[in-house]
């Protein structure tokens, strides 16, 4: 049995049941959020298709395996946007190889990533192979927004929908991939892609951003004017591009969000749990308008970051607004 760590056991469990009654379908779409295990499942099913001591599910170890694991067989082909899109020549280089029988045995597997990406003739190009499949080929097509796929491609596929994972599974998926306690449960309520936590846990400098943003926070709580001051002499030294401008703003966000789930529950571990019992105490003093005022404030800071105002006057401006609203309300 593969020994690849599983996201979606029951999706997993429903393909080994198609696999072994010989019942698949030619075409899938895996739809769900970033990181609830579509690229992860499409591997795993390529590999329970070629594996060559298949029971159950693959084994994960023969040669055949490591080969899909490292994207390296000559029979599993994946495509994803070149740039920001899939364009007709990717599409009509893919349907040439759907035309060529499998370099290893008769079978062929193509996943495509974001396959809402592809421009209107790519996608239109797909739909003629999905209309007429040729020969013994499993399209799996992946997506975070199905909605923006063409009815008639959505009509032509089975979906499979994945829930997006518990933030309990998050965070032993970081743990188990190195990362402290403390940082997994930051970076879980951070984001629900593994990977794009563990890139971002690559950050030199973000255990000192965590440090300092909480104390940007202590500070506005407190009514202290150094708030606005902090911004330029803290905050601006670590953060030198326009991801981390956001990744400022989305770190205080955590904090509110710790703040208002400890107000509904008294259980909740949040992703600044380090400091759970001055959390537990802003959630006594604070009140759900108070904090819904702050919330505003970090969502419109937001947007002017994607709409490139300088980032240190979205800052500043943002401890200005949150230190009015702390001034009156509290």
């Amino acid at each position: 049995m593969s020994t690849n760590k599983v996201k979606q056991p029951s999706i997993q469990r429903l393909f080994i049941q198609l696999i072994q009654k010989n019942k698949l379908q030619h075409a899938y779409l895996f739809d769900g959020k970033t990181g609830t295990g579509k690229k992860e499942t499409a591997l795993w099913i390529a590999q329970s298709l070629f594996c060559q001591n298949f029971s159950e599910g693959p084994c994960g170890e023969c040669h055949t395996c490591l080969r899909i694991a490292s994207h390296q067989h000559p029979d599993v082909i994946e495509l994803k946007p070149d740039g920001l899109s899939i364009k007709i020549n990717q599409v009509r280089e893919l349907k040439q190889e759907f035309t060529k029988s499998g370099v290893e045995g008769r079978k062929k597997l193509v996943m495509i990533e974001d396959v809402e990406k592809m421009t209107t003739q790519a996608a239109n190009s797909l739909l003629k192979f999905l209309e007429e499949p040729d020969g013994d080929i499993l399209v799996i097509l992946m997506t975070s927004a199905k909605h923006l796929l063409l009815p008639t491609i959505l009509s032509r596929v089975q979906l499979i929908q994945f829930p997006q994972l518990s933030r309990e599974k998050r965070l032993m998926a970081l743990e188990e991939a190195g990362l402290s306690k403390e940082r997994a449960a930051v970076l879980s309520q951070l984001t629900s892609d593994t990977e794009q936590a563990m890139e971002l846990s690559g950050n030199e400098n973000l255990t000192t951003l965590i440090e300092s943003v909480w104390k940007w926070y202590v500070l506005i709580s407190k009514k202290d004017d150094q708030a606005f001051i902090f911004v330029h002499t803290e905050i601006m030294p670590l953060v030198k591009e326009k991801a981390e401008y956001q990744l400022v703003l989305d770190l205080f966000l955590v904090i509110l969000q710790d703040i208002l789930n400890s107000q509904i529950s008294s259980d909740h571990t949040g992703g600044y749990f380090k400091y759970r019992d001055k959390i537990r105490e802003e959630a006594e003093r604070l009140n759900a308008g108070t904090l819904a005022d702050l919330m505003d404030i970090i969502l419109t800071g937001k947007k002017y970051l994607v709409s490139n105002v300088a980032a240190q006057g979205v800052f500043e401006m943002s401890a200005l607004k949150m230190l009015a609203v702390m001034k009156e309300s509290v």
